[in-house]
């Protein structure tokens, strides 16, 4: 294993906590004593607890609904059905809407039909969860079925049922489209074009703290407190407000510790909103903490799509044009944060693409909401064009390492938009393909004779390149796709008399380590020792307004805040610090718990003096304000690409399909990197779940009935520990131009490339069979069909 904490020079001459440094996380000392905060340790005195009744249908109208029994059995306290919440309650916002969709009246319960199976129906609150739950079977719904469609491009076809016929003709939510020069022409003048249809299958965040809220209500004052398991505070707060009719500082969110998001855990969901009715009806808190059947029922799906790829070559291996005509299933409704909109910015990938198309269609099907998921768009796409990019490779005989170098943007080409429109920053995409391709010895396999091993098993390499955008282009390209949030991050720095600096801000934490990562900034920027800085998340009562944590966004945004912060906060405290030493402020330095004469040493003063002297207002100059505290907001002025090659080693069984990942190398570049200890772990957590999507997990809908067939931990496998194959991370450095201190984000590479780089390593060592693989998640069986198929292709 190789990682950046294991380099030595990188630690030469840094005090602990500096930029670049590995330093123990700040995060874990409560965490690992079972100290966190979660949503569900919130126990409010006098908390009633809510329990739903969900459709059991995947499409039906609700005829009746009887809620008398319910209400009769003692310890219940307030019951919610649809016509009730639909005249308290405005519909469910959507932060990040599809461009061009109408908006859908997505209430917190269901009101004339339900178009999902696990869709709300009734909502009750009782004195115990338990007492809840059996009041819901005491609840009497009466459905009728109604025709449904389970399968994306079924549900285009114009005999499918249409899900919302008082808002849309058919089940095409919108349709969006982008693209440059001809590619045509270019098809047409080819020497080469491979093309495929890739299906890409639908997956479950899984965190290991389910969502849940806790909500009281004041009268009063008339202030709602939410606890709340989310990864945007301030968002949250928001749409709330929206959705209750309420003066957004009547909101309060806090999310302390958050066990997880992966992108599931942005925006409002439907049981937000009825723990808020029912607080709001009662005066008292109310709790819900979501159970497994419900999160794999009720909670937003990541993925599914099914994408028609097209790659124009000249007979060098030249790309001419690429184009990406695909179908995305968002389920029943538009999704509190929309539907994933990166497969279409990053089409391409790391190639030279001067004439590219790409078209969405974003379909509605009655399933389960698809919302943002790690990777939000990128994995899919990343695995269509790197299957092609093999096929193509095939067809003209070429090396697929050379090929993909030969297409490949070089860092003079960069800066570059793409046919998207997205500017690729900077980089270095063709070192990254060729480390890992020395790492994972491909010139020595491919000059190998074709022979099975002694077991029979036929071992193949494969590769997948990639780019990776992080963060976002800037706040007003975000108004012109009709987001709801900015491209920005801030940040509030206040000293304290104890020496120290605590910092506020909106951003949950949600395990990327930005408690961490933060303090580390403020340390190497305002001068001052890392154990200093006391970071303080998730509370809109105590933070700057900001957006939160996801796209990999949190430290090229917060990054900035934090610089202009620190240096802000670093200058009144030298000039108040000059003032009691009697010299220049330019003349002293912050140096740990000190600050300092910069050449004489013996003349310093204890920060906690000074801060003392400022928060009472004694002892500071004339005409300076008493108080040390500072905030600012940063917003980046684009977005940033990491970037990066996977290299997959694979034994395959070419009589039974059964295979292995033998080994796995990722060269990857995140820029400059703050801390490489978060760095690898970042990589190493979404690597698990980039295996899991393209080995394993996959919720699967019956055709006939429309159920979930598998929304259970019993029959749906993410992959353990134990099942993950060894990998070997190597990075590289290229700071990025974009953002403050060449940051660029990591938290999502590590679900990209490892679908496309297995199935080429199988497709490679299965190539005297002609075997093709065109889906997600890859499964031995799979293998098998398409080794006896008679094209070699996998039947769906």
């Amino acid at each position: 294993m190789t990682t950046l904490e294991s380099s030595p020079e990188r630690t030469a001459g840094r005090r602990p906590g500096a930029l670049g440094v590995s330093v123990a996380r700040k995060e874990d000392e409560r965490l690992l004593r079972g100290d966190g905060q979660f949503t569900d340790d919130v126990d409010p005195a006098r908390v009633l607890y809510m329990a739903v009744a969900r459709c059991p249908y995947p499409h039906a109208r609700i005829v009746r609904v009887d809620t008398s029994a319910a209400e009769r059995l003692e310890g219940v306290q307030h019951v919610l059905s649809g016509p009730e919440v639909q005249r308290l309650s405005e519909p469910l916002g959507v932060l990040r809407p599809v461009p061009g969709a109408p908006r859908l009246p997505y209430y917190a319960l269901a009101q004339d039909v339900a178009t999902h199976e696990g869709q709300p129906v009734v909502s009750i609150v009782a004195t115990s969860r338990h007492l809840a739950e059996d009041a819901l079977e005491l609840v009497d719904v009466e459905y009728q079925p109604l025709p449904h469609v389970v399968d994306v491009l079924a549900a285009l076809e114009p005999d499918a049922p249409v899900l919302h016929p008082s808002v849309l003709g058919s089940n095409l939510l919108a349709s969006n489209s982008d693209g440059r020069g001809d590619p045509a022409a270019r098809f047409a003048e080819a020497d080469v074009v491979v093309e495929g249809r890739f299906r890409i299958g639908r997956v479950t965040a899984l965190p290991m703290e389910t969502r849940g809220v806790v909500a009281q209500w004041r009268p009063g004052a008339r202030e709602l407190t939410v606890h709340c398991s989310t990864q945007v505070p301030h968002l949250i707060r928001k749409q709330l407000a929206e959705s209750l009719r309420l003066r957004e500082s009547e909101v309060r969110a806090i999310a302390s510790d958050v066990g997880g998001g992966f992108g599931l855990k942005l925006g409002v969901f439907p049981e937000d909103v009825l723990a808020c009715l029912h607080a709001m009806a009662l005066h008292r808190p109310v709790k819900w903490s979501e159970d497994r059947g419900e999160h794999f029922r009720a909670s937003t799906h990541g993925r599914e799509s099914v994408h028609d790829y097209r790659i124009a070559a000249d007979a060098d291996g030249r790309i001419l044009a690429m184009t990406d005509v695909y179908a995305t299933d968002i389920g029943g409704w538009n999704s509190p944060f929309g539907s994933a909109q990166l497969s279409s910015v990053v089409f391409n990938g790391p190639y030279k693409v001067e004439d590219g198309y790409t078209e969405r269609r974003v379909t509605l099907t009655n399933k389960t909401p698809v919302g943002a998921y790690r990777g939000y768009g990128q994995p899919e796409v990343n695995f269509a064009y790197e299957r092609l990019m093999d096929r193509l490779a095939r067809r003209l005989r070429m090396d697929p390492v050379e090929l993909r170098a030969r297409n490949m943007l070089k860092p003079a080409d960069l800066p570059w938009v793409n046919p998207a429109g997205a500017v690729y920053d900077s980089g270095d995409y063709e070192r990254c393909l060729r480390m890992a391709a020395e790492r994972i010895g491909w010139a020595e396999h491919r000059a190998a004779p074709r022979r099975p091993r002694a077991d029979g098993r036929l071992v193949g390499i494969g590769f997948s390149s990639f780019v990776e955008r992080t963060g976002y282009a800037s706040s007003r390209f975000l108004a012109k796709r009709g987001s709801q949030f900015g491209a920005h991050e801030s940040i509030t720095l206040r000293a304290n008399r104890s020496g120290g600096i605590d910092a506020y801000t909106g951003v949950s934490t949600i395990g990327q380590s930005s408690e961490t990562a933060f303090a580390q900034l403020v340390a190497e920027v305002f001068g001052t020792d890392y154990d200093a800085v006391t970071v303080h998340v998730g509370d809109t009562a105590a933070s700057p307004l900001n957006t939160g944590s996801f796209a990999s966004r949190t430290m090229i945004a917060a990054a900035g805040a934090i610089r202009e912060a620190s240096e802000q906060l670093a200058r009144k405290t030298l000039r108040l610090a000059a003032f009691r030493l009697e010299v220049q402020p330019e003349e002293l330095e912050i140096a740990g718990p000190l600050v300092r004469h910069r050449t004489e040493p013996g003349v310093a003063v204890p920060l906690a003096e000074v801060y003392s002297a400022a928060i009472t207002g004694q002892g500071i100059p004339p005409g300076e304000d008493p108080g040390l505290e500072a905030t600012s907001h940063f917003e980046p002025s684009d977005a940033a690409y990491s970037f990066g090659t996977a290299a997959a080693l694979v034994a395959v069984d070419p009589e039974t399909g059964e295979f292995g990942v033998e080994r796995f190398v990722l060269v990857h570049d995140a820029g400059t990197v703050v801390n490489p200890k978060i760095v690898d772990g970042q990589v190493r957590g979404a690597l698990a779940q980039g295996f899991g999507a393209a080995l394993t997990e996959e919720l699967r809908y019956d055709a006939e009935t429309g159920q979930l067939v598998n929304g259970s931990m019993v029959d749906y496998f993410p992959p353990t520990a134990a099942d993950l194959p060894p990998v070997e991370l190597l990075h590289t450095e290229v700071p990025s131009p974009v953002t403050p201190f060449g940051i660029r984000g990591v938290g999502e590479v590590g679900t990209i490339p490892p679908g496309a780089a297995i199935a080429n390593a199988i497709c490679e060592a299965l190539a005297d069979h002609g075997v093709e693989l065109d889906s997600l998640p890859v499964t031995p069986e799979k293998v098998w069909r398409a080794l006896t198929s008679d094209k070699g292709v996998e039947q769906w």
